[in-house]
């Protein structure tokens, strides 16, 4: 067996082992002969009977490929050699030795619990897709098939690396041969799965990258719907990059990014092809009134239908209220009698009997004035509630440059807000409660008396018209 201190080749002494399975080594070594050691990376595969012969051709591909690559972000191929059954403890081995990369994989990264954020994901975005370029940029071009966090380092000089090249493929070399499959599911698209990857297979595989970084979740373990990785209600970035990042992840070839410059660009100036959704249709019976152009989108959510149930509580509330007002008022007086009475006492001789009761009495009043307040605080709140509930209508209004949002009571707008629309981030709906627009200062809510069916609808109504404005 192989073991730390081992010179390989009489120039790779074997320091620190970084992984091992079925066959596989993966050492850091230094070099030897080179003043001073260098370190770089040994990867081993031993050789026998068993070994499957696709598993020798993906190995000996990553060093041919990596021999005709030359980026700075890349690992550069330094060696390629084989071991005796002497030299390698019994069994033959063929090594490929690569430039060593100092710095974290991003998995590690994960596993130590770091939660990163918008800017850092935005940046190994960048990176990444600026590797994608060149390595798609030859003819044929190649691809990596592989991209997930184990195989992205994050290196010491604070720039992204991507490494592991053995599951690479000259996209010519599949058409009309046998392949092998290769990727790991969660982050590899269903085309590489039938054996035809394309370059946007790569954009794919960075997206679910991207999501199990914002999320801290592996895209496996997130819930999916038609195909699509549903994450958006997992985090709090940019409408914009969620949008970037669903169209990264689109599971349909004609929606996803066609390469990994469009992708860039798109990144950089927010411009990104749109996804056709299925249109939700407003629901049947639904009293929402909405009218919209290219130049404005107008939306009147009515008062709700109201029941007899509704009025009956508005009016338990109001007499709550109204009855408690001259308990209110009584237990105030009170008070300042007590009050008025410690200052005439304290202008007499000092007798200590009647003044520690009278100031008894009027903590225990105070108290009793701060519970009634805080109990008729709880009941005016309530009653507002109602009044909201049975009386109150939404309005929202955006064009471009500004939303509003209006909440009104009869004719009596008792909340309006304006603010640009280039400030909203997110419009969400959240299940069972209400709809959401957040803005880079606020969160606002509204439509929390439609049903389900009409907010997934307003929702839709909202980002689409969002969407054509921002995309112009």
């Amino acid at each position: 067996m192989l073991q730390r201190e081992q010179l390989l080749q009489g120039r790779y002494l074997l320091q620190e082992q970084l992984g091992a399975n079925l066959g596989r080594q993966t050492w850091l070594a230094r070099d030897i002969t080179v003043s001073p050691a260098a370190p770089a990376i040994v990867k081993l595969l031993a050789f026998n009977p068993q070994m499957e012969w696709d598993e020798f051709r993906l190995f000996e591909r990553e060093g041919q490929v990596l021999q005709q690559l030359n980026h700075r972000q890349i690992p550069k191929y330094l060696d390629y050699f084989s071991l005796d059954r002497e030299s390698g403890g019994g069994l033959y081995w063929f090594g490929l030795v690569q430039e060593y990369i100092p710095g974290t994989s991003v998995k590690q990264l994960l596993h130590q619990g770091k939660r990163f954020s918008q800017a850092e994901v935005k940046q190994l975005a960048e990176s990444v897709l600026e590797i994608l370029i060149y390595l798609h940029g030859f003819n044929p071009s190649v691809l990596h098939r592989d991209i997930k966090p184990s195989n992205l380092i994050w290196g010491e000089d604070e720039k992204i690396y991507l490494i592991d090249f053995g599951a690479v493929q000259n996209r010519g070399a599949s058409e009309g041969v046998t392949f092998t499959v290769v990727g790991t599911t969660g982050y590899a698209p269903l085309e590489q799965f039938w054996g035809k990857a394309v370059p946007a297979s790569d954009i794919y595989a960075l997206g679910a990258t991207l999501i199990h970084l914002l999320t801290g979740t592996p895209p496996i373990d997130l819930p999916q719907k038609d195909l699509r990785i549903q994450f958006s209600d997992r985090i709090s970035i940019p409408a914009s990059f969620v949008r970037w990042i669903e169209v990264m992840t689109a599971p349909d070839l004609a929606q996803r990014f066609r390469s990994a410059k469009e992708a860039l660009t798109a990144l950089k100036t927010n411009r990104y092809p749109k996804i056709n959704f299925p249109t939700i249709p407003q629901p049947r019976g639904s009293r929402v009134k909405l009218s919209k152009s290219p130049d404005y989108l107008l939306i009147k959510i009515p008062q709700p239908r109201r029941s007899l149930l509704d009025f009956i509580k508005l009016i338990g509330n109001l007499v709550v209220t109204i009855s408690s007002l001259p308990i209110l008022l009584f237990s105030v007086l009170i008070m300042l009698g007590g009050m008025i009475g410690l200052l005439l006492l304290s202008m007499l001789p000092p007798s200590p009997t009647p003044v520690l009761i009278l100031l008894l009495f009027v903590i225990l009043i105070g108290y009793s004035l701060k519970y009634t307040n805080h109990e008729l605080k709880l009941v005016q709140e309530a009653t507002a509630n109602s009044l909201r509930h049975i009386f109150a209508h939404d309005y929202i209004y955006l064009d471009r440059e500004n939303f509003i949002l209006k909440k009104k009571l009869f004719w009596w707008t008792y909340y309006q807000i304006i603010e640009e629309i280039y400030t909203i981030n997110k419009i969400e709906y959240l299940p069972w409660k209400t709809i959401i627009i957040e803005t880079r200062s606020r969160t606002y809510s509204f439509a929390e008396n439609l049903t389900e069916n009409e907010r997934r609808w307003l929702t839709q109504q909202l980002q689409e018209w969002l969407d054509s404005i921002l995309n112009e």
